[in-house]
């Protein structure tokens, strides 16, 4: 007889209900905090391909125009809250060292 690696109480079937993962949102929207130069940072990293197309942010760093589909940083100091949120280049973002204003 095969041996049944299943917990007990598992009947085929059972996880059909779950929802799927949305393995891009998750892989996207993964939120971490950073600390650079003193400062507490909320951070997120996007793809940028679910913008609208006519969005475009402007880089605190480099101060360079982008849009949709561009991989970018979405960074807030903890404190202020995402209200005020700001959009860097990831290269742009490794190198900023500073205080959002």
């Amino acid at each position: 007889m095969p041996r049944n690696n299943r917990p007990k109480g598992f009947r085929k079937g059972d996880d059909d209900d779950d929802e799927p993962i949305d393995v891009i949102r998750l892989r996207d929207g993964i939120k971490k905090t950073v600390f650079k130069n003193g400062v507490e940072f909320s951070v997120q990293t996007t793809s940028g391909k679910t913008a609208e197309e006519t969005k475009r942010w402007i880089c605190p760093f480099c101060n360079l125009s982008f849009g949709p589909g561009i991989s970018h940083v979405v960074a807030w100091e903890s404190a202020e809250g995402p209200g005020k949120r700001r959009h860097f280049h990831n290269i742009c973002w490794q190198k900023f060292q500073g205080r959002l204003f």
